[in-house]
């Protein structure tokens, strides 16, 4: 059994995928996920799924959208002929979600970016990092509406963020620039004041020897920075920006 939150959230058992039902029972589901085998207090559970504007009988709408829930995963539990059922739990005025984390995606993210950090091989840490990026569908979240659950995925988007950027590291410390410099620039347009994303790029951009192209990204940041932020960029970009200008050629070790 696979739940799914690094795209809409979703339940497979197997290959097959098993409906949640209506988006307001997923809500229900979705802090659970995220602490797995951890009670969620009622209260906490209802202020996440409807902010403050809860309907008048919704202790029976909770448990409503619990006991469903429950047969939904009574039966993918049947499907997937494991010996370690996932379960809701009564417990502590609340409920938790009975699973192995490693039946979560974003859960197996983190596995992997903290077996990575763990590692003194980079091209083993760079594999490692690229298979967690992997595990990402598309928006975090996408089908569950809410405030908190906006603050949940603007949080899921700084962990991806921090995840590629720690990845295009690595594979620019191993000489492996042009692997990352697709997938930064298109980070790029989607964070396009992320001081981080861009110096990586341009560090990939000077050691694939495209500084006439670093130096134009470096432009265009640097106009966006300022109209955006009222100030220039921080002082590490700035640093590339001057080794850009002072040769074509450049050593990573001079600015890290």
């Amino acid at each position: 059994m696979e739940f799914q939150l690094l795209g809409s959230l979703d339940l497979y058992a197997g290959r097959a995928p098993i409906s949640l039902g209506p988006p307001k029972q997923r809500a229900v589901l979705l802090p659970l996920l995220l602490e797995p085998n951890t009670p969620i207090g009622f209260d906490t559970l209802v202020e996440r799924v409807w902010d403050e504007s809860p309907p008048s009988d919704v202790r029976n709408v909770v448990y409503t959208y619990v006991t469903r829930l429950r047969r939904i995963l009574e039966k993918a539990n049947e499907g997937c002929n494991s010996t370690n059922d996932v379960r809701i739990v009564r417990q502590n005025g609340g409920y938790l979600l009975d699973i192995s984390p490693h039946c979560i995606d974003l859960h197996r993210f983190y596995a992997l970016m903290s077996e990575a950090r763990q590692e003194n091989n980079p091209r083993t840490r760079a594999f490692l990092q690229k298979s967690a990026l992997n595990l990402w569908q598309g928006c975090p979240i996408a089908n569950i509406s809410g405030s908190w659950a906006t603050r949940v995925r603007e949080w899921l988007d700084r962990e991806r963020l921090d995840a590629m950027t720690d990845w295009a590291e690595t594979e620019i410390m191993i000489g492996n620039s042009s692997a990352v410099i697709t997938e930064l620039r298109r980070e790029m347009a989607n964070n396009p004041h992320s001081e981080l994303v861009i110096e990586k790029l341009l560090q990939a951009l000077m050691q694939t020897g495209r500084t006439v192209e670093a130096l134009e990204l470096y432009g265009t940041a640097r106009g966006r920075i300022v109209e955006m932020m009222g100030a220039e960029p921080g002082p590490r970009l700035r640093e590339i920006h001057r080794t850009l200008l002072a040769s074509d050629s450049f050593d990573l070790r001079e600015i890290s």
